[in-house]
């Protein structure tokens, strides 16, 4: 049965329904699983593309915090812009930023322009969370995980053809996979053009735009104002910071520690790791996510995830041979897939659907102030060869975020009568919030 037309130019999902729509689904999971692809094919050489220009990790550490503090003033704005305007133009503003920036880095002869093609892409960094919550305007809160995840797929899936590629293309030179990953974001900007429909205004008359303008701030202030987004904002803070702190450095602390069959550890080893990841990503969207909702609720789930990828750093930092590292890879990779769409689920429910953009873009932004931090106090420890204190600090951070998940998080109640008081919450702007919280 087809919902109303929503904001986004496709139909909305009324709460009963229990299918998601792939001729809406579909689209945006091409356009993520590209995109993704396209950052995937960069994210390989970067470390190495940057030192062979004369950085150090703490320079590589200062260029993602750039990017990451860029995406985190721009994140909200285009989360609201999206809200207002529709997923479309803002996933095509954000295609086409990515597009000069790869130009920018494909031509880069100094690590300044390295910075600046970086700064730009997270200025117009708004593809997933675009995507994100044109999938939450097109699914029922009880669906909504698994709609999310279907991106999250997605993102599994670029992450297996990106690196794939880049590690082959990487032996003509560093710059290659660049210009593999720019045909790609172009691929990506035709089919938004042609295939995801318009949008209107964020789900309201024609008209009330204004109206929501207005009432934005206050909208934000009361979602921030709810207990348990307080309690999912630190939860979300602390995985990605330790997640942060991993991965901005991965490349660093294998290349300077591992042997790889007998040789250094190098891009297209790098490349082979991600790979992996997006397999993984896959397999676990596809076959476990759903299965595991079923016997674990939120709260449960979150804590699982942060001790699988506890787990996984430990094996990570410890491994000197191929197995461990690939138990590592195991766990990790499970355990982000596990927590992108459980996250974004568990915030996309508190908020009424026409605020969907500014959940997801707060939800980027936070992930963005992690980033601003993690890759520089990851290049300052591994710069001083702290190996150990890097890794320590990494599975510390993620233990304080299982124990503060299953200390202050409540037990998963149902979702729709969670977006039910979301609404009720925001549209008395945030007085009754607090009140039902503790009811």
């Amino acid at each position: 049965m087809s919902g109303p037309t929503g904001a986004n130019g496709a139909e909305q999902a009324p709460s009963h329904q229990t299918r998601l729509n792939w001729q809406v689904m579909l689209p945006v999971f091409i356009i993520v699983s590209l995109d993704a692809a396209s950052a995937g094919a960069v994210l390989p050489i970067l470390p190495f593309y940057i030192r062979e220009l004369g950085a150090t990790p703490l320079v590589l550490g200062v260029v993602l915090g750039a990017e990451a503090l860029s995406q985190f003033v721009a994140a909200p704005i285009l989360g609201q812009l999206s809200d207002r305007f529709g997923r479309k133009k803002v996933l095509l503003a954000s295609q086409a930023g990515a597009l000069v920036s790869l130009t920018l880095l494909a031509l880069a002869n100094a690590v300044v322009f390295v910075l600046l093609a970086r700064v730009l892409l997270g200025l117009t960094a708004a593809n997933f969370s675009a995507a994100a919550a044109y999938a939450a305007d097109n699914s029922s809160p009880k669906n909504r995980r698994q709609a999310i995840g279907i991106l999250s797929a997605g993102l599994g899936l670029g992450g297996i053809v990106g690196p794939g590629i880049s590690g082959y293309v990487s032996d003509i030179s560093l710059t290659a996979p660049i210009w593999l990953s720019l045909i790609l974001s172009a691929t990506s900007i035709v089919v938004t053009t042609f295939w995801v429909k318009s949008a209107q205004a964020p789900g309201q008359p024609e008209g009330a735009a204004e109206s929501a303008e207005i009432h934005e701030r206050v909208s934000f202030r009361s979602i921030v104002a709810a207990p348990a987004i307080r309690v999912l904002i630190i939860v979300l803070l602390c995985h990605y910071f330790s997640y942060g702190l991993f991965t901005s450095q991965l490349a660093v602390f294998l290349g300077d520690t591992f042997s790889w069959n007998g040789h250094a550890f190098g891009p297209k080893e790098l490349s082979y790791l991600l790979a992996a990841d997006g397999v993984i990503n896959i397999v676990v969207q596809l076959f476990l996510l759903k299965r595991i909702s079923e016997y674990f609720t939120e709260r449960n789930l979150v804590v699982l995830v942060f001790c699988v990828l506890s787990l996984g750093y430990i094996a990570a930092g410890i491994a000197t041979n191929i197995p461990t590292l690939a138990f590592a890879v195991l766990c990790i990779s499970t355990g982000v897939a596990l927590a992108r769409p459980t996250f974004m689920a568990a915030l996309s429910v508190q908020v009424p659907q026409e605020r969907q953009g500014v959940v997801m873009g707060t939800m980027q932004s936070l992930v963005a102030v992690t980033d601003i931090a993690s890759p520089v106090a990851a290049g300052s420890i591994l710069g001083l060869g702290l190996y150990g204190a890097w890794i320590g600090a990494v599975v510390a951070i993620a233990l304080t975020g299982a124990f503060i998940a299953r200390t202050h998080l409540r037990r998963e109640d149902d979702p729709e009568a969670i977006e039910c008081r979301a609404g009720r919450e925001v549209s008395e702007y945030g007085n009754s919030c607090q009140s039902t919280e503790r009811r």
